[in-house]
């Protein structure tokens, strides 16, 4: 199963919930690894981990609140593509997204 088989399927599920604060988490904590480098790479893609941050907060605040829309569960991983690809931040959601997947796969959550 590919990796946006598997999130689908997550975001499918009663795991959702558990599987948007995990990635979050850790796209939070990975995200600390662009001020390693160069400046103001780092600087893009920080604001993109924040863009991606801000994305998976409002997913997953639409799950607690019936006034607040989400994105389709089956554009939410294109549309964290699309804001990690602005500022180069791909690494950090790859990252992020296998640390909370297989931190659901070991039932451990965050």
């Amino acid at each position: 199963m590919s990796t946006r088989e598997q999130v689908l399927a997550i975001m499918n599920s009663d795991a959702k919930e558990t599987f948007l604060l995990a990635l979050g988490h850790r796209l939070g904590i990975s995200a600390r690894d662009a001020f390693a480098g160069d400046v103001s790479q780092g600087v893009r893609q920080a604001q993109a981990c924040n863009e991606m941050m801000i994305a998976i907060w409002s997913q997953a605040w639409a799950m607690k609140d019936e006034g607040v829309n989400g994105y389709p569960d089956s554009d939410f991983l294109s549309i964290l593509l699309e804001k990690a690809d602005v500022g180069a931040a791909r690494p950090h959601l790859r990252n992020a997204i296998e640390s909370a997947l297989a931190s659901i796969a070991n039932g451990r959550g965050i």
